[in-house]
């Protein structure tokens, strides 16, 4: 997320940007006047380079697309079809994950995909587990830990959240599509537009899966649910008791 880029030779605005980009991937969305692109590639073909790389943090969708872009052509396959392979029918899914797709059938790889929560959360826990679901290593011990881990160097070492004031403080850090939570227990997090999260703090041994429907207004704050899932995860590590399940039965039940 550190490219610095324009569409179509206009000035880059995010919330312009962002309507622009959804009105490629979801038709209803289209202005009745809508003459721009009307597919994923077709959009990334409209962007031109307007400054050096690597200089400040720009959340951008364009720069995931191109990423799945690449898969796509390196790989030979979909985006659904090497997601099917290489994860979900590896860490004991329970229900099929859906992409959106474009006018001509590619994935969305920037959002739009849909899943169960059982299911979110067992990615998350695979994660957490170096990359395995019990003896069965999923993918690379390395690239798990590294997706979560402090961020390298090289990267801008603390960044804002995409919603917060640009005179804020750095909260939080971003490396390989993932949030940085910078706390004292290792956690990193997936973030959904509208309140989605998947939330992994190795020291706590927590992992949240968390679906919700906030409103995008600068009127409307962002409820405080990290901090209240991290809350949760350091009463349960100091209270380990109510982890554990209970195997008493009473005489009656017997």
């Amino acid at each position: 997320m550190g490219t610095d880029v324009t569409y179509s030779d206009r000035k880059f605005y995010r919330t312009v940007e962002a309507s622009r980009f959804w009105a490629v991937v979801a038709p209803n969305l289209r202005p009745a006047n809508h003459r721009g692109p009307e597919t994923i590639l077709e959009h990334l073909a409209t962007a031109r380079t307007a400054g050096p790389t690597g200089t400040e943090f720009r959340y951008e969708n364009g720069n995931v697309e191109t990423v799945g872009e690449v898969l796509r052509r390196v790989t030979g396959t979909s985006l659904a079809e090497l997601l099917s392979e290489l994860v979900w029918s590896r860490i004991g899914a329970e229900e099929d994950a859906f992409y959106i797709v474009d006018s001509s059938g590619t994935e969305m790889a920037a959002g739009g995909f849909s899943a169960t929560l059982r299911d979110v959360a067992k990615v998350g826990e695979m994660i957490r587990c170096d990359g395995a679901v019990s003896n069965r290593q999923v993918i690379p011990p390395s690239i798990a830990r590294s997706l979560t881990a402090d961020v390298p160097a090289g990267y801008p070492s603390e960044v804002r959240s995409p919603r917060a004031p640009v005179d804020s403080p750095p909260t939080m850090s971003y490396h390989d599509y993932w949030w940085i939570l910078n706390d004292p227990f290792g956690s990193s997090m997936a973030s959904g537009i509208h309140g989605q999260r998947l939330l992994i703090s190795r020291n706590l041994e927590l992992v949240v899966a968390h679906f919700g429907a906030h409103i995008l207004s600068p009127t409307t704050g962002t409820p405080d649910f990290v901090p209240a899932f991290i809350q949760v995860g350091t009463h349960l590590t100091s209270n380990p008791r109510e982890l554990a399940p209970s195997n008493q039965t009473s005489q009656a039940e017997e």
